[in-house]
């Protein structure tokens, strides 16, 4: 997937460049190498859809618990490596070096009929994303003020304690970010950005799976969406 993402995006991005850029274009480009601290908010709902397994309701139509959302405070660090052509655009891939977790959420069943003998206790839920992969490109607009897409995929790991017979495999998830940034830079090739991201994720579905002698098809879907702010300080050569 991250090599269809950048092979579009760097398709996407040269011919932008050449159609907007002068001869300058065929100089070799700069190549740099960063790090970035980023710190934002996600606000983030779901709710999980329970299947006619063997304990669904009578008439055989399943059960959709109710839509939880909450937000959340989340910071990490990555690095990044970048190719700037003309000092007007820049294309480059970060890899996100830290983990986020998000906080254990439970929710608990009671019986509501007899068909439901084996939906009552508690479940405890929560996700880890790691290995955020981004491939941006970056389009100066005047001054050090650029304007910024990525195409983003992460690891989805879910730690779930539930009370039915039944677990939700890891995923991936993928996203888009847009936003606008700032870059400052001096004479030995050291450059300072600020910049400010909207984070677009795809909607998370997964489905379960089951031992039990008569499967289940629950599964969970949710939304994640939210924005970050990053300092990036770089070298360019």
């Amino acid at each position: 997937m991250i090599k269809k993402i950048l092979s579009t995006l760097l398709a996407s991005s040269v011919l932008l460049f050449l159609g907007a850029s002068n001869a300058t274009a065929f100089d070799r480009p700069t190549i740099a190498i960063g790090g970035a601290v980023n710190y934002g908010g996600y606000v983030a709902s779901g709710h999980e859809n329970e299947g006619n397994s063997g304990r669904a309701s009578a008439n055989g139509d399943g059960e959709k618990s109710e839509t939880r959302t909450v937000a959340m405070e989340v910071g990490y660090s990555s690095v990044f490596a970048e190719l700037s052509f003309a000092d007007r655009l820049t294309i480059g891939i970060e890899y996100m070096a830290d983990g986020v977790e998000t906080d254990m959420e439970s929710r608990t069943d009671s019986l509501s009929n007899a068909d439901d003998a084996n939906d009552a206790g508690t479940s405890s839920v929560k996700a880890e994303f790691s290995d955020m992969v981004t491939a941006y490109a970056e389009v100066r607009l005047f001054g050090g003020t650029y304007i910024k897409y990525g195409a983003m995929e992460i690891d989805v790991a879910t730690k779930e304690s539930l009370h039915t017979d039944s677990s939700y495999a890891d995923t991936t998830l993928d996203g888009n970010a847009y936003g606008i940034g700032f870059k400052n830079s001096w004479d030995n090739g050291v450059f300072f950005k600020t910049e400010t991201m909207m984070h677009d994720w795809d909607v998370l579905k997964i489905t379960a799976t089951s031992g039990a002698t008569t499967p289940n098809v629950n599964s969970i879907e949710g939304s994640l969406d939210g924005a970050v702010l990053s300092v990036r300080v770089g070298k360019a050569f």
